[in-house]
């Protein structure tokens, strides 16, 4: 039967309404839990350019809202947390491939020593091509097979997810504590505030260190700090599916924490530089990733950009090394033939030199999918990926997949063009480094854009790149003297030094009271020997004298110490006792370390 005209309005406008109050009951549900479809779009649009119909890193978190964090007395909101990490440990369990490489090396492999940056590692580039990186590790068809599924499942699954509004929200410093490296944390904190820095500080305390009441309940909010458990933040049956150790740690530090703006810090490195700006500043706003240089060139196998699916052109060279300003033509004899030309030289692939990852700034708006893709490097870094990355690479570990998760989607980044320093003292045996020194990422930007100008005025009337013309004068070396020498301290380039990572030995007093570390023929010695490098800051003076003020004077308890100490006067009294004689010799010593003598 047909319907009358009326009626057919009626019900035209009874189906249009039903249909409207069903959408907005599906939009509400999942806009409470996630965020806007118009938002997600906008994200993708902006940050996933070439994987814009695939994959996406969206966050609410920095949306013009001005929400309380999650986290904060917030119970609902806790739980929708909660169930957001715990859907990426779901997908980390269901996607992560299984086994673990052999670490088998290839007879072939030319790699039998770390390739520095230096010009005395120039003649061993050929050794970096695509040609003989694929000659190192060993891995079979069936495990790239393998690898490439789980590498491509695990980045459709995460792409379905979105943060939920107020994940992250401000500007702040994390680190990992636990055992020792919650007094070592407690160091970091002390020299924030001495340098002037009032950034907050979060603290991760990994499962079975949970023990730390009196660190995190009385004396860290007294420097505007607190711990992260992380049980707070994932389902107690999450952590008990995962054995979590090591390098993973830092990269659940960095999605566990609360700051939207993050500097995540090794519990070893000591920034000693006022860093409440440094959110606000370039190469960072732009980009929001900021990383630092290692010693050695890059030695990742080309097998991972098919585990990865990226596409490397093996015909584009785009930079020599840490140069990625000068025109290719300018250093390459023929542009033709790239075969003996180091495969991070070409384009589509991590840049050159290797990433050390003791600090870290990243924006977990813009680069949400950076944080979850290297976790999945890092979960199943000592099973794969950190020998993929590394290939026999001094400092195996966490430091190349960060950068790694930002190239695959093609976010930007930064990384520091100044060469690493290194900090340390001589012996009877010889030079001993203790320390890798990082420099100031906004002063080095600037010496970029410098390079970046007189380069292009140099090249820039040039009509065609076929005009220019190989310059046999040309060097790296000569390039970075010129634009970001820093071996004269006085040199119109120089860049501050802002981070000192003080990596081997360790400030724990109780391992340093056991061991002949930091002796000259059995006589006290300074380990930091060349203070006018770091602008005359004695770190070691200043560490000893909170070690002694709060280990020994105030008797403040960290369960490190007390763990291992317990009861026994003795054993107190003889780490106290080193305590004061350490710090006894670096104050008389500290006029002639800022003189350098």
């Amino acid at each position: 039967m047909l319907l009358t005209k009326r009626f057919s309005k009626l019900f035209k406008l009874t189906f249009i309404v039903l249909i409207l109050c069903g959408l907005f009951v599906i939009t509400n549900k999942y806009m409470d839990e996630n965020t806007s479809v118009k938002e997600y779009k906008e994200y993708l649009d902006r940050y996933v350019q070439s994987y814009s119909n695939k994959y996406s890193s969206s966050s609410d978190a920095a949306s013009a809202d001005d929400s309380t964090p999650l986290r904060d007395n917030d119970e609902a909101g806790n739980e929708k947390l909660k169930s957001f990490y715990n859907n990426v440990f779901n997908f980390l369990m269901v996607d992560s491939p299984k086994g673990s490489t052999a670490k088998q090396y290839n007879e072939a492999c030319l790699l039998k020593g770390d390739i520095g940056d230096r010009p005395d590692h120039y003649k061993d580039l050929y050794k970096l091509s695509a040609k003989e990186l694929s000659k190192c590790l060993e891995l079979s068809p069936d495990e790239v097979a393998s690898l490439t599924k789980s590498h491509k499942d695990y980045v459709e699954h995460i792409a379905t997810l979105v943060s939920p509004k107020g994940t992250y929200k401000g500007s702040g410093i994390a680190t990992v504590g636990g055992g020792k490296f919650s007094l070592m944390a407690f160091l970091i904190i002390k020299t924030l505030r001495n340098m002037g820095t009032t950034l907050p500080v979060e603290v991760l305390i990994p499962p079975g260190d949970e023990g730390e009441t009196e660190f995190c309940n009385k004396i860290l909010p007294k420097y505007n700090s607190k711990c992260i458990y992380v049980s707070d933040i994932l389902p107690r049956e999450t952590i008990e599916k995962f054995v979590f150790k090591g390098y993973q740690f830092k990269s659940l530090a960095l999605i566990a924490s609360s700051f939207e703006n993050l500097l995540l810090l090794d519990a070893d490195n000591f920034p000693i530089k006022p860093l409440d700006n440094i959110f606000n500043e370039e190469p960072y706003v732009s980009t929001g990733l900021v990383m630092w240089p290692d010693f050695w060139r890059r030695t990742t196998h080309p097998l991972y950009y098919d585990i990865a699916g990226i596409a490397v052109d093996k015909k584009k060279r785009v930079r020599n090394s840490r140069d990625d300003i000068t025109p290719p033509a300018v250093y390459t004899k023929d542009l033709k033939d790239l075969s003996d030309v180091p495969l991070s030289d070409l384009d589509g692939t991590i840049p050159d030199v290797s990433t050390e990852s003791g600090q870290l700034m990243i924006n977990k708006t813009k680069h949400l999918a950076t944080a979850l893709l290297s976790l999945f490097y890092n979960v199943n870094g000592p099973t794969w990926y950190y020998p993929i990355f590394s290939q026999k690479a001094a400092g195996e570990g966490d430091k190349e997949t960060f950068i790694a998760a930002a190239n695959f989607y093609g976010l930007s980044f930064y990384q520091v063009r100044t060469r690493t320093g290194v900090e340390g003292y001589h012996d009877e045996d010889g030079f001993h480094g203790v320390a890798m020194l990082q420099h100031d990422f906004v002063q080095d930007y600037g010496r970029y854009l410098n390079a970046m100008e007189s380069i292009g005025n140099k090249y820039g009337g040039t009509k065609s790149a076929d005009a220019i013309k190989f310059d046999k004068n040309y060097s790296l070396e000569k390039y970075t003297e010129e634009f970001f020498d820093n071996e004269d301290l006085n040199a119109k380039n120089h860049v501050d030094v802002m981070f000192i990572h003080s990596n081997f030995p360790k400030f724990d007093p109780y391992d340093l009271s056991k061991s002949n570390f930091l002796t000259t023929n059995g006589k006290p010695a300074r380990s930091y020997t060349a203070l006018k490098k770091v602008k005359n800051y004695d770190i070691e003076l200043e560490n000893f004298k909170v070690l002694n003020e709060y280990v020994c004077v105030n008797k403040n308890p960290f369960k490190y110490l007390d763990d291992l100490l317990g009861q026994d006067k003795t054993e107190w009294k003889r780490v106290c006792g080193y305590i004061t004689d350490r710090l006894a010799f670096l104050e008389s010593t500290h006029d002639k370390a800022i003189a350098g003598k």
